[in-house]
């Protein structure tokens, strides 16, 4: 880790949980190609995860400043949130 990253955690660590992203935040983003527009049900069927986790983590990315979300009126009701990449992070590897 950068020795000025960790001097900026420590004067504002409440702004950390920001940026900092989850292994499984990581998993979202590497699965969303650069330009593709995808939904919860696509994140959560390739990468095996409930649609309502999926969407929670597609919310968090999108609230941390990683995705763009549009909505969509669905024709029986409700409403559909598409995301594409904002920002993506560079590959750090899980060392698996």
């Amino acid at each position: 880790i950068n020795k000025s990253l960790i001097t900026a955690a420590r004067i504002v660590p409440h702004q950390v949980a920001i940026v900092k992203l989850s292994k499984t935040q990581l998993r979202v983003l590497e699965s969303i190609s650069e330009g593709e527009e995808v939904t919860a049900s696509q994140i959560a069927e390739r990468l095996d995860l409930s649609v309502s986790w999926a969407s929670s983590l597609l919310r968090k990315l999108y609230e941390k400043c990683y995705l763009k979300r549009s909505s969509i009126r669905r024709e029986a009701g409700g409403v559909e949130f598409t995301y594409v990449v904002f920002f993506k992070p560079p590959y750090r590897g899980t060392g698996r």
